[in-house]
């Protein structure tokens, strides 16, 4: 068993835990037969890059059945994680949102509503091998926020690249004159630990919290893009 294949059993582990009536987790497909028996999804169109998992769950937010691509990377390599940030935009979800590339469950067309990178660090709230907490500058002093769309206190290394990942999609959505249209939101796969904990205690842990989607959303109401926080 190689090494990815190995995370994505301990993704696959963690994600479980989520299931309902746990979570809003329903169920969890591989990109290809694997060892626990999980269902396949496939991947058709002019380009055919296939992520690694598809997370179905319930939209905690409006109740809806949503379908989130995940693109797990060994974190071991720091490389590796870079690349995984870089890739998910490009490869998968401007391709989706072009309509180069279709998804299927049991031959039947699903829609992706979110795009995410994943590691074997994703239970602990970060991306990175050995990453740091540090306060969100923007952040300092707020202790008491209703409605947070992104932690007091996150994980430096995780934070720049994602952060980078969203200018990316900004970008696009600017070039392409997408901006007040609805997308698939994009970010990354990380636990709850962020919201649960404080800076020092995240310093000391090393225990796996609830699934957490940190991403970039279209917002229907305001009609437009804004951060949010999602609890799988």
């Amino acid at each position: 068993m190689n090494t990815e294949r190995q995370i994505e059993i301990k993704l696959w582990n963690w994600l479980s835990k989520s299931m309902r009536p746990f979570g809003n987790v329903l169920e969890i497909f591989f990109n290809s037969k694997n060892e626990l028996g999980c269902r396949t999804f496939k991947v058709r169109g002019d380009l055919r890059t296939i992520p690694d998992l598809i997370i179905k769950f319930s939209n905690p937010y409006n109740g809806g059945i949503n379908y989130m691509a995940i693109e797990v990377k060994d974190a071991k390599i720091s490389k590796n994680v870079r690349d995984g940030l870089a890739k998910l935009p490009q490869e998968y979800l401007f391709n989706y949102i072009e309509g180069k590339t279709k998804y299927l469950v049991d031959g039947k067309e699903i829609k992706i509503n979110h795009f995410a990178v994943s590691t074997q660090f994703s239970p602990e709230g970060h991306l990175y091998l050995g990453e740091l907490p540090e306060i969100n500058e923007s952040m300092r002093g707020k202790t008491n926020i209703a409605g947070k769309t992104i932690p007091v206190w996150e994980f430096g290394r995780t934070k720049e690249g994602y952060r980078n990942m969203l200018s990316t999609y900004s970008k696009y959505r600017k070039d392409k004159k997408l901006s007040k249209k609805q997308l698939p939101s994009l970010g990354i796969l990380i636990s709850d630990n962020v919201l649960n904990y404080s800076r020092d205690e995240a310093k000391a842990i090393r225990i796996s919290g609830n699934p957490l989607f940190q991403g970039i959303q279209f917002n229907t109401n305001s009609m437009r893009w804004s951060q949010c926080l999602m609890k799988l």
